[in-house]
């Protein structure tokens, strides 16, 4: 069992498609993730009919087999479904992205405010003290010498006082999650499904392991071990899970802005990671049309 770091190391950049074999394509078969998709969208048959229709040259002849058009017709078709999965999926997720910056702006303003006129009070109370301060030196009375050194230890205890407010203002700054649940739900909770998630191509594709590969993890799991890795993502703290997530708007939560960074760091991934989808389905598109 490898050691911890190891295993964070070793989730720290995932990919969610299979590795090519070179060799295979120059014995003619299908790649690992057309040949997966094909499977997975139950239409391996009817690639396997079109590839052999492809070598024998009939699809680049004037008169194409009607068995093979229809066959071609509901391939691409069922590519056209998973594809706008796909689209679907990234749809929502720009729109929580959009509702997390929203949150984020609203708590970054709040901060930046906090922070000029704490430096400002910093710099004010510098100036005014300082300049009492060496106006007690044109005396020359000695006795007024503890009395400054008095004034100038305050000076600078203020100024780390302020300097050390300044540090805590990202934390004390928070704002009631009011968004919907977002689509990091299904990732932290395997029993939240989306509604569709039966009939998902794009759903059974996160739920199925990488062919080829080692681990029998599945993809959803690999991305939920991704996040714990490069982001440190807590799976022990369900408050924060739940904040991540905004599964829990009746529990009246509150996010600073770590927790919104966070959320938008996650979505942005899983965006990424939920594409590759779309490239495993280009190249079962090119397997079933007529170019090379």
């Amino acid at each position: 069992m490898p050691a911890r770091g190891d295993e964070r190391k070793s989730f720290l950049d995932v990919k969610l498609t299979p590795t090519i074999d070179p060799l295979h394509a120059a014995k003619g078969e299908m790649r690992a993730d057309a040949d997966e998709v094909a499977n997975l969208l139950n239409i391996k048959a009817m690639v396997e009919q079109i590839r052999e229709a492809k070598r024998q040259g009939i699809l680049s002849g004037s008169k194409v087999p009607r068995s093979i058009q229809q066959s071609r017709l509901l391939c691409l078709w069922k590519l056209l479904i998973a594809s706008q999965e796909v689209r679907k999926a990234n749809a929502a997720i720009d729109f929580e992205l959009a509702n997390s910056y929203t949150s984020l702006d609203k708590l970054m303003v709040r901060q930046n405010m906090t922070i000029n006129l704490l430096n400002t009070a910093n710099f004010l109370q510098g100036g005014v003290i300082g300049t009492i301060k060496q106006s007690m030196g044109l005396s020359t009375q000695t006795a007024r010498l503890p009395v400054r050194q008095e004034i100038a230890i305050t000076s600078f205890s203020t100024g780390t006082l302020l300097s050390l407010m300044n540090l805590a203002v990202p934390y004390v700054y928070r704002r009631k999650i009011e968004a919907p649940p977002n689509s990091l739900v299904p990732f932290f909770n395997s029993d939240r499904q989306p509604n569709d998630a039966d009939k998902s191509y794009l759903w059974k594709f996160l739920n199925t392991p990488v062919p080829g590969e080692d681990a029998t993890l599945t993809r959803r799991q690999i991305l939920v071990k991704h996040w714990q890795s490069f982001s440190g993502l807590n799976l022990n703290d369900e408050t924060a899970l739940k904040k991540l997530a905004t599964s829990a708007t009746s529990e009246n939560l509150s996010e600073n802005i770590g927790i919104v960074a966070k959320r938008i760091g996650l979505l942005h991934d899983l965006r990424t990671h939920i594409e590759e989808f779309d490239g495993c389905l280009y190249e079962l598109h090119r397997e079933i049309t007529g170019g090379k």
